[in-house]
């Protein structure tokens, strides 16, 4: 997608060995939930095998169809009980052309939410992810993955990954700046740091991606999602 200048709206810390039809089947929110919304609204058509062998053919590229029923939403998020999604069309938006991730310390889960809220309203349009975990979290994270640098030089009880995604370098970066100096001026965050290239945007997304392979190395896993 990305060489013929998109993305999929949908992504995933397990896009290394998960599938779209099990992400369909299961919903999968993914961490740019907040920009590009959930499957129902992405998936345009499916096709999929019923549990008789009937083959149902409802792959439709047209955004607006008012005809009939929408069955394609009953096998969204149906774990496949009603049927075996083979195929799918999906909307997918254009790559951006600019892109920025920061990683914010925060002591309270209640700054966590205020900073949210900031950011929707400072960001907006380009905000496309904002991901929240713990310093347990993040400490896994270090103990199984040796090469794992931690960005900050205390540990912190909540951490929080935003990502931009926008179509003009200065602007967005421009907008960024600003937010960050005013979560930071009102006390919603205790530290921050802000990706210098790609490479230091995937060492941040790294920490938040693998959290779920960190906890699966310490044990058995009783409750995660």
């Amino acid at each position: 997608l990305r060489t013929r200048g998109f993305i999929a709206p949908l992504d995933l810390g397990a896009k290394g060995s998960c599938h779209i039809g099990g992400n369909v089947s299961t919903n999968a929110g993914g961490i740019r939930l907040l920009r590009y919304g959930s499957l129902h609204g992405t998936v345009m058509g499916v096709e999929v095998v019923l549990a008789n062998g009937q083959i149902l053919d409802s792959l439709t590229t047209l955004r607006k169809d008012n005809t009939g029923y929408d069955l394609k939403q009953l096998f969204i998020g149906a774990e496949g009980t009603l049927g075996i999604v083979t195929a799918v069309s999906i909307s997918c938006p254009p790559k951006p052309k600019s892109m920025n991730v920061a990683l914010l310390g925060v002591s309270s889960f209640d700054n966590a939410l205020k900073i949210l809220v900031e950011a929707k309203k400072d960001l907006g349009e380009i905000l496309s992810a904002y991901e929240f975990f713990d310093g347990g979290s993040l400490n896994l994270v270090k103990k199984h993955f040796k090469d794992v640098v931690d960005p900050f030089d205390s540990i912190h009880p909540f951490y929080i990954l935003i990502e931009t995604a926008g179509s003009n370098v200065n602007h967005d970066r421009e907008k960024l700046d600003t937010f960050l100096q005013g979560v930071s001026e009102n006390g919603f965050c205790e530290d921050g740091t802000v990706a210098q290239d790609n490479q230091q945007q995937q060492k941040i997304w790294f920490l938040r991606e693998n959290i779920t392979s960190a906890c699966g190395h310490e044990g058995k896993v009783y409750k995660y999602d």
